[in-house]
């Protein structure tokens, strides 16, 4: 086979795997020719399958599962890389709970689906399979859950190089509005040499740290937000995890203090969840602390998914009117909060990383270090936090049991 007839066959490869390729297209053309029922429904089954991600038919995103395919997908078409690095896997309905928000709020939202699709190569890998939780009624019934863990969206270069890192949930436009300025550092460093890449990644995370202490010294003029921004650092690992995210930990605290009342768990307060929310809005919205109207956060597309994974339950738990309404003020409350945390929490920290680095790190050796110092979930604790030995629990071993 000539050098030519190979590029083109591997060309052809890469763009039947890319977003937009015929295969996934034409699922997706089907489907939304088809009608309701069985058939519909079985067809979404293959979508989710061929794009790695579940709920496909809604995000019309297609992820790589391979670094390999991942980059040379990236240097074909001369777009950076989005890896997320989660707990389990997108494409099960039990990933761990960021990527499942993720997935619902962020994906599933029109105008980030477009720049994901337009901009990116996507790509995710697992950093460990996600704890779940059974909690058995004993009558039939139980609720199935996951808990503890982060995840974290990296961008990449074409060759893989970390350039920027956005951890945990966002709600969707300060999501859009953060990709754009790393979409912008990773134009300004493509063809750039090693050192001048390395530069520019450090010009780039102090200038994201010079503008994250202005934003802080004017919310540190309030005495309420000055107590949040610079309280001590919770001790506690599981703890930590917990309050490093706001949307996830509303879901795992509660059903972590019926099951393991020893923890020693300290999630926010709802005037600390109001607080980081005012943070936001003064981030991301109208800049103006003292309006009341909220700013759109859930689009349609993002609204509707979320009201079915909802109400995908017996009809008697179904939910409607204000019930439904204050859930999705909830999240949209929490989804602002958590990118306010992350913001002037979380991220300045990992731009420090970078600047120690002299803007010089590889994935693996990033990412470990955020998995154990920025979401304290360290690859050494195998038990996550979850199985404190310094608690008598009353059970054989602790509950441990081991295949």
């Amino acid at each position: 086979m000539t050098q030519s007839l190979r590029c083109a066959l591997v060309l052809t490869l890469l763009l039947r795997a890319a977003p937009g390729s015929p295969d996934l297209s034409e699922l997706l053309e089907r489907y939304d020719r088809e009608s309701n029922g069985p058939a519909k429904n079985a067809l979404a089954a293959r979508i989710d399958a061929a794009a790695h991600q579940k709920y496909a038919t809604v995000s019309r995103l297609y992820w790589h599962t391979d670094l390999a395919s991942a980059k040379a997908a990236a240097h074909a078409s001369r777009r950076p890389i989005l890896h997320l690095r989660m707990l389990g896997n997108l494409d099960e309905d039990l990933s761990c709970a960021n990527s499942r928000l993720f997935r619902a709020t962020l994906y599933a939202n029109h105008d980030v689906s477009g720049l994901l699709r337009e901009r990116f190569i996507l790509y995710w890998s697992s950093e460990r399979p996600v704890p779940r939780v059974t909690i058995d009624y004993g009558d039939g019934r139980t609720l199935v859950r996951t808990t503890a863990g982060n995840s974290a969206h990296y961008v990449l270069d074409e060759d893989g190089n970390v350039l920027d890192v956005l951890p945990g949930l966002y709600a969707p436009a300060a999501f859009r509005r953060e990709l754009e300025g790393s979409l912008a550092l990773a134009a300004r460093v493509r063809g750039k040499s090693e050192d001048e890449r390395a530069a520019l990644i450090v010009d780039y995370h102090s200038q994201q740290l010079i503008a994250t202490q202005r934003v802080s010294a004017q919310l540190t003029a309030m005495p309420s937000m000055r107590r949040l921004l610079t309280e001590a650092r919770v001790q506690s690992p599981i703890a930590a995890a917990q309050r490093g995210t706001i949307t996830k930990s509303g879901i795992e605290v509660r059903d972590l203090r019926a099951i393991a009342r020893e923890l020693p768990l300290e999630d926010l307060s709802e005037n600390q969840v109001e607080m980081w929310y005012t943070a936001g809005r003064m981030l991301y919205g109208t800049g103006d602390r003292k309006v009341t109207a909220p700013i759109p956060i859930l689009d349609e597309d993002s609204r509707a998914l979320v009201l079915r994974l909802h109400n995908d339950v017996p009809l008697e738990l179904r939910a409607t009117g204000r019930p439904v309404d204050a859930m999705i003020a909830r999240l949209e409350r929490t989804l602002v909060a958590d990118s306010a945390l992350n913001q002037l929490r979380l991220r300045p920290q990992i731009a420090r990383e970078f600047v120690r680095r002299n803007g010089r790190t590889d994935f693996e050796t990033l990412n470990t270090w955020i998995y154990a110092e920025v979401f304290r979930s360290p690859k050494q604790d195998a038990w996550l936090g979850l199985l404190p030995r310094n608690v008598f629990t009353g059970l054989v071993g602790d509950g441990v049991v081991s295949r």
